[in-house]
């Protein structure tokens, strides 16, 4: 990066993060289905306090703390897609306000083998040039 550039680029998140750049674009459909609904049936339970389809990262946390040692393939999953929601609402899709994630990301990880197909990095460089605007407001 040259002296005086400020500019973060495609190629500095593939650097930084390992994330890919260049797979499928990373596009989220929201369902028709109801958001409580649809946290039972990837998460296998849902909050109490569900609103606005956004959903505590600490209730993720504490909900999701320790993998039964006994759990089944389907339990697996489920703390994989909690930890991968809390992950993308934490840091990679963070805002200004902290603590909350979109249900809308849940989706993208109802298919792993989807999931690993996204350009993963330019969805977080794009997210992170909206936010910063927004923030800036």
């Amino acid at each position: 990066m040259p002296f005086g550039e400020v500019t973060i680029t495609l190629e500095d998140v593939a650097t930084l993060t390992g994330l890919a750049i260049d797979d499928d674009v990373v596009v989220v459909d929201i369902p028709d289905e109801d958001w409580s609904a649809m946290c039972l049936r990837l998460l296998g339970r849902a909050p109490t306090d569900l609103g606005g389809g956004v959903i505590r990262i600490a209730w993720l946390r504490e909900t999701f703390d320790e993998l039964p040692l006994s759990a089944s393939p389907q339990t697996i999953e489920q703390f994989a897609r909690a930890y991968a929601l809390s992950l993308m609402g934490g840091v990679l899709f963070s805002d200004r306000f902290g603590g909350l994630v979109h249900l809308q990301y849940l989706l993208l990880v109802e298919d792993w083998c989807r999931a690993g197909r996204f350009a993963w990095g330019a969805a977080v460089l794009s997210y992170l040039y909206r936010e910063m605007g927004r923030s800036a407001l």
